[in-house]
């Protein structure tokens, strides 16, 4: 009789688990439906040295004309999110906006701080910036 209980339970939870029907709700949050909708991931990091974070770096389009030129170019907004390592880690976003045609170059290992560097712009006067990242703050240097 105990084991035909233990069985029965252990039935149940399957079917729980197995019948789980999947249902789904509309999300209204505009700007969170914005950025999914035109986001890209730019590049990722992961520092395995002391200080063990976890860099994503993403570029999501702005709107249509935001560069403000004639052909209605876009700029884009560069968010950095960072996080520790762990089951609570503290996590951090950041963003840099209206950033013009950027392009992804190289992460730099440095030993106080993961850096990457980018350049942007329009085609006759890039500039090259380098952003080091770090769990509470960026340090952006611009050349």
């Amino acid at each position: 009789m105990k084991a035909f209980l233990i069985l029965i339970v252990s039935f149940s939870f399957t079917l729980t688990a197995f019948g789980q029907a999947l249902t789904y709700t509309k999300v209204d949050g505009g700007d969170l439906v914005y950025i999914l909708n035109n986001i890209s991931v730019f590049s990722q990091y992961h520092s395995y040295d002391s200080s063990f974070l976890y860099i994503t770096v993403y570029c999501v389009s702005d709107p249509s004309g935001s560069a403000g030129f004639e052909n209605c170019e876009i700029t884009k907004s560069i968010y950095i999110a960072v996080s520790e390592y762990g089951e609570a880690p503290d996590q951090n976003l950041f963003k840099l906006s209206s950033v013009y045609d950027p392009k992804f170059i190289k992460w730099i290992l440095d030993k106080n701080e993961p850096k990457f560097s980018f350049t942007y712009g329009v085609e006759s006067k890039r500039r090259k910036a380098t952003i080091g990242v770090k769990l509470n703050s960026l340090d952006i240097s611009v050349k």
